[in-house]
């Protein structure tokens, strides 16, 4: 994994957020063109993890936060996507590192730690139960990443 500078990533917002959704942008990085429309307006963090890319990104809204996780394939498809988010919390978004070739931990709410263990191919996982509190997720049965909370703080 590598860490890509924000100066090769862009994010192009093309619409705002309403009551009813979240921003959406379009992102590239270093200057191809993904053609991918994600949530988001705030790129917090961009990894290289094989041909893939881990991207984090924010809605910017101060007083309910919410993290966009995605899994992008260099050939503009989204492998996977998970937001934390927390009903009226506000969350600051630091990427703390990579500690292992598939594990990345970062900082969200408050004092909790964070980690994302990348999969390398797809794993079969139940929906809500397989998720801790505060990640949320579109209903699939597989999952090519797990957010999980960082027990040994």
């Amino acid at each position: 994994m590598k860490i890509i500078k924000n100066d090769d990533v862009n994010l192009k917002v093309i619409s705002e957020a309403t009551e009813a959704q979240s921003p959406k942008s379009e992102i590239t990085i270093d200057g191809s063109k993904l053609k991918l429309i994600i949530n988001g307006v705030d790129l917090e963090a961009c990894i290289k993890y094989d041909e893939c890319y881990l991207v984090f990104t924010t809605d910017d809204c101060p007083f309910e936060e919410s993290l966009n996780i995605y899994l992008l394939s260099g050939e503009n498809e989204i492998i996977d996507s998970a937001t934390v988010f927390w009903p009226y919390g506000t969350g600051s978004f630091k990427l703390i590192g990579i500690t292992d070739p598939d594990l990345v931990k970062f900082k969200f709410f408050g004092d909790k730690d964070w980690q994302i263990k990348i999969y390398k191919s797809k794993r079969f996982h139940i929906p809500y139960i397989s998720e801790p509190s505060g990640v949320w997720r579109k209903i699939k049965f597989w999952r090519s990443f797990v957010v999980s909370e960082v027990s040994d703080q």
